[in-house]
């Protein structure tokens, strides 16, 4: 059973999202696109700079039944990009070195469909949000902490599948 990390009642903040893959829209939805396997797990990376919340998010992911993997540290992340192609980055967005929303953008350069969720609780995650989105980036963020239940259920709308 999963334990929630906020309260129930906490919104979860998109910002900058990217409606074509959340609308549910089957152009957009790995299950939907020719040559996808509908039974291989939805790869994801995890990247926390703070190995404690990357490994619990991982566990409970794999649980889940994703294939998830933790990294701390932006450019692990992508380095392991390049054999796992995921099919989702979950990235903190403050993080000594290479922050997630530049971390997601190298992704994207090697995996132009995976999905970027960001997650942080600093405030300045809106200047570098703003900063994205003005090089033509568009990422969906969360707010830190969340719930177990709601960011699977943001994983499996970014992916296309049915939470």
């Amino acid at each position: 059973m999963m334990t929630g990390w906020q309260d129930p009642s906490s919104v979860v903040i998109p910002l900058f999202g990217d409606p074509k893959w959340m609308d549910g829209n089957a152009a957009h939805a790995p299950d939907k696109r020719e040559g996808v396997d509908e039974d291989r797990k939805i790869r994801i990376i995890v990247v926390d700079d703070e190995a404690v919340i990357a490994e619990t998010v991982v566990e409970i992911l794999n649980q889940e039944g994703f294939e998830a993997t933790a990294v701390t540290d932006g450019d692990s992340a992508v380095e392991l990009a390049k054999t796992v192609v995921p099919d989702v980055v979950l990235s903190d967005v403050i993080m000594p070195g290479l922050n997630g929303i530049d971390t997601g953008m190298k992704i994207r350069e090697l995996v132009p469909n995976c999905k970027i969720i960001l997650f942080s609780g600093q405030a300045a995650t809106v200047d570098l949000l703003e900063n994205a989105r003005r090089q033509g980036h568009r990422f969906e963020i969360l707010a830190k902490p969340i719930s177990p239940e709601k960011l699977i259920a943001v994983i499996r709308a970014s992916s296309g599948y049915l939470s």
